[in-house]
């Protein structure tokens, strides 16, 4: 068990990057940025249990010498010893009451996705912008007052995203390999379906139908518990394979991106890490004042309660 660090940034691993042994290689022929593990185990008791390993790593800017600290977790916080389905809520408890505990305000989440919108194919990169939670998981800590999700993703953080995609586009095109055209779809609609199954057909043509773009199993807790913390949010998804019914696809077939999209989809986000302004401090503003309490004495009916 280690002292926590102070951070102001973290990366939350999906299986975007679960396939390799991250950050090696992400940052390979970069002109400016370097990345190194400083820590590369750091686990302390949370009262959900024992938390995940987190690494600390620092992204160097070589040019101007900045450097930036951030955490890295692998696939969400889950114990790899776990037998595969649905990542627990337990999971996401443990990696946020660490980073809330480090100080982090701003958080970068990469996963995989199955494509609903008709647009969307294997190999398509999305930077989401609102998300429908479907899970049915309250994870903990609870908020006391009323939590407003207007602006769920950080627009800055979000359009820091874009810009490193952008800017190593070509590199990941053809990562992707033939017979692929990957594209980059901004502002996308993720939605959170029960698991550990995959969605029926019907079930994700009715999503496609209310103008969702993508579905996973992961992002529920992660987008509940950001904003419960005060944390901003950002999450760049990649596509894996059609949704059930909507497409064709063997397991195997997203076996083999996986083998190849860790580094890349690493890349996207450190850049992202070391290029967006730290933000200010959550000044409260997503949460809304409670009414329990100013009305809480007509709970019991008198004259005390009623003046």
């Amino acid at each position: 068990m280690f002292d926590l660090p102070r951070v102001s940034f973290a990366h939350i691993g999906g299986s975007g990057t679960w396939g390799f042994p991250y950050p090696d290689e992400t940052l390979a022929g970069h002109p400016t940025l370097s990345v190194r593990v400083v820590e590369p185990d750091i686990q302390v008791e949370t009262p959900f249990g024992p938390s995940p390993s987190f690494r600390l790593c620092r992204v160097t800017n070589r040019e101007t010498g900045a450097e930036r600290d951030y955490l890295y977790v692998w696939m969400h916080g889950i114990d790899p010893r776990r037998p595969a389905g649905q990542p627990s809520a337990v999971a996401s408890e443990r990696v946020f009451d660490v980073l809330n505990r480090c100080g982090v305000r701003q958080v970068f989440v990469d996963n995989s996705t199955g494509g609903i919108a008709e647009d969307l194919n294997p190999w398509d990169l999305v930077v989401v912008k609102d998300l429908i939670d479907l899970s049915g998981v309250v994870p903990s800590p609870v908020p006391p007052r009323t939590v407003r999700f207007d602006e769920p993703f950080d627009p800055a953080m979000s359009a820091a995203l874009v810009a490193s995609v952008e800017a190593s586009w070509e590199r990941f095109c053809s990562i992707a390999g033939e017979p692929f055209a990957p594209k980059l779809k901004q502002g996308g609609i993720y939605v959170h379906s029960p698991g550990p199954w995959f969605e029926g057909p019907h079930e994700d043509l009715l999503y496609r139908r209310a103008g969702i773009d993508i579905v996973g199993k992961t992002a529920g807790p992660e987008y509940r518990l950001a904003r419960m913390y005060g944390m901003r949010l950002a999450m760049l998804s990649l596509v894996v394979n059609p949704a059930e019914g909507l497409g064709e696809f063997e397991m195997d077939d997203l076996k083999a991106i996986y083998q190849r999209c860790g580094p890349i989809m690493g890349r996207f986000v450190i850049e992202a890490i070391a290029s967006v302004e730290e933000a200010e401090p959550d000044d409260g503003s997503a949460w809304e004042p409670s009414s329990f309490q100013e009305f809480a004495r007509f709970a019991v009916y008198g004259k005390d309660g009623a003046e």
